[in-house]
């Protein structure tokens, strides 16, 4: 396990974190600049609870799920490979970039506002759980049993 590793998924996460704050931005400048566009639309349920449900899912849902899957994969084989903890980091900022999206959803459409805010904070609880530090990545590796690559 070496330090490319780590800076990989940083990298990979910072993007992902770039990407959504560039989302919000963009979607806040039409709101500043193209206001007759959400006034003419009103806040509907479906909308609500599509965007609050994939905020769920994708934010909170599935990346339990994998780390789940992968923890329990690891502790059958003796330990985790590598290159499957690297998927599960890839495929869990992956998930949470999809879930972020709909946050974004929910913030371009007009939507009640009780689901508004708790998509927004589901959203920054995906981004939180998925935030590179290098203490959080060594607890993972050790928790999740991962082998060397000549293991």
């Amino acid at each position: 396990m070496d330090k490319r590793d780590f800076l990989t998924i940083r990298r990979q996460s910072y993007s992902m974190i770039a990407l959504i704050l560039f989302g919000l931005l963009l979607v806040s400048l039409v709101h500043r600049f193209f206001p007759n566009v959400q006034s003419a639309m009103e806040a509907d349920r479906i909308n609500s609870v599509m965007a609050m449900l994939g905020v769920t899912l994708f934010a909170i849902g599935i990346p339990i799920l994998l780390r789940t899957g992968y923890f329990q994969k690891g502790s059958r084989e003796g330990g985790l490979h590598l290159s499957d903890f690297l998927r599960m980091k890839r495929l869990v900022i992956s998930s949470v970039g999809i879930g972020e999206f709909f946050m974004l959803f929910a913030y371009y459409l007009p939507i009640y506002t009780y689901h508004l805010y708790l998509s927004v904070l589901l959203g920054l609880y995906g981004i939180y759980s998925i935030f590179p530090s290098r203490a959080t990545y060594q607890k993972e590796l050790q928790s999740f049993g991962v082998l060397d690559e000549n293991d």
